[in-house]
């Protein structure tokens, strides 16, 4: 009997810091139209000597997307600390869907960890319902906006700005007929492996998977490897799925090890942009590094350079 006593009483203490942890999760409706935007929160209270983590939300909520969300808002009253998030989340898809539990890890003041987690939310979206009893209605008639002062002074500065333009574009006219027209230098065009090696540089400095923008940092990496193909093969990259890279880059007689990474490359990206993989630290740490390698493997071969006239003079 005292041990069963025993048992119990571990048990009791081992479950009171998950006790202490009360995490609500509620929504502003249980019943919402297709792609109409409602609010969700969720509450967060617990002793003030626990330190909790409120995960951060990004783009989704379970299947539902995120428009926006406020900031955290804390209070504390008698020792115990209340955490607020408020977001307003959308579904575009009908029937019936669930808003996932939020989880939440805290440590006690003995430096024990543990979860808590909110109960999981239904919500029923339905079709926007179209009223078929009423009659058509005229257009309303178009409103006259008096024009403001900044519009007016917008307006003249463009008549200006058009009218040196056009006095220009003469002036230019005259010297060309008369023959003294001052020549242009070329403007100095970067070669597209240099502008890619550029670009993927400026990627890189940004940090952005660092920041858990993962689907923005795999779309510029790949737009960058994209477009310099487009500038290296003639190929619209930019407007293809990645099978239809892949198919265009397999006429330009490429090494099979180069087409393999490219493949992987790809697809390792379209698995963050549209599947929502999460990628591991390893994986973003990569992205660059096989970008500037795929520009190394295709860029045009140098050319030679020429001989050195002085030396041969001088011998």
């Amino acid at each position: 009997m005292n041990r069963r006593l025993l048992t119990a009483v571990l048990l009791l203490v081992a479950a009171a810091p998950l006790a202490a942890q009360q995490i609500t999760l509620t929504a502003d409706s249980s019943s919402v139209e297709l792609g109409g935007p409602f609010g969700v929160s969720v509450v967060v209270t617990h002793p003030a000597d626990h330190s909790v983590r409120v995960p951060a939300f990004k783009d989704t909520l379970g299947s539902f997307d995120i428009i926006a969300q406020d900031s955290l808002l804390r209070t504390d009253e008698g020792g115990v600390v209340t955490l607020t998030k408020r977001l307003l989340i959308a579904q575009y898809a009908e029937g019936r869907h669930v808003i996932p539990s939020v989880a939440v890890p805290f440590t006690d003041p003995s430096g024990r960890t543990g979860s808590a987690a909110s109960a999981p939310v239904p919500v029923e979206v339905r079709s926007v319902e179209i009223d078929t009893t009423s009659s058509i209605r005229d257009l309303k008639p178009q409103l006259t906006v008096p024009m403001s002062a900044e519009e007016i002074a917008l307006y003249a500065a463009l008549v200006l700005l058009l009218a040196g333009a056009a006095y220009g574009g003469y002036r230019l006219w005259k010297r060309r007929r008369s023959g003294s027209a001052p020549a242009s230098e070329p403007v100095p065009v970067i070669p597209p492996d240099v502008l890619a090696m550029i670009k993927l540089d400026e990627l890189e400095a940004k940090g952005l998977w660092r920041q858990g923008e993962y689907k923005a940092f795999y779309s510029e990496a790949t737009e960058i490897v994209r477009r310099y193909f487009e500038q290296r093969y003639g190929i619209m990259a930019l407007e293809m799925t990645s099978g239809e890279v892949m198919r265009q880059l397999e006429r330009c007689a490429l090494p099979r090890e180069t087409t393999l990474a490219v493949e992987r490359f790809l697809t390792g990206a379209d698995l963050v942009k549209f599947a929502k993989h999460h990628p591991s630290a390893a994986e973003n740490e990569s992205v660059v590094p096989e970008a500037r390698s795929i520009v190394e493997a295709t860029r045009p071969a140098a050319a030679p350079a020429p001989p050195d006239q002085g030396g041969a003079a001088h011998g």
